[in-house]
């Protein structure tokens, strides 16, 4: 199962390293292999797309690729836009979501 893990700190390597091991004990759980992506929030926003259309098409088409979609929590204003989008995403092609914390608040 490919899940797309959408932050803004896709590049700390333990940022949401408690949700990676939870995604990987429920994978466990159901013997499926776990894939996960982390998408930068930023990177799904428009101004990336002009700024920057490479990072802008690859995030696409990670959180396009998934089966699941995981907005874990955060603050501030920074990559708010992207989350926003890939929780309209999710919802809109009914693909599954998980919001913790503000990426509930997101969702809703």
């Amino acid at each position: 199962v490919r899940i797309a893990v959408v932050g803004k700190y896709t590049d700390l390597s333990d940022s949401y390293l408690s949700v990676l091991k939870a995604l990987l004990h429920a994978s466990v759980a159901f013997r499926k292999k776990l894939v996960v992506d982390l998408v930068p929030s930023c990177d799904l926003e428009k101004t990336t797309k002009k700024e920057n259309s490479h990072a802008y098409k690859t995030a696409w088409k990670l959180l396009k690729g998934a089966d699941g979609v995981l907005l874990p929590g955060g603050f501030g204003d920074r990559g708010v836009e992207g989350k926003i989008l890939a929780a309209k995403y999710a919802r809109e092609n009914n693909i599954p979501f998980l919001g913790i914390c503000l990426g509930m608040q997101i969702a809703v």
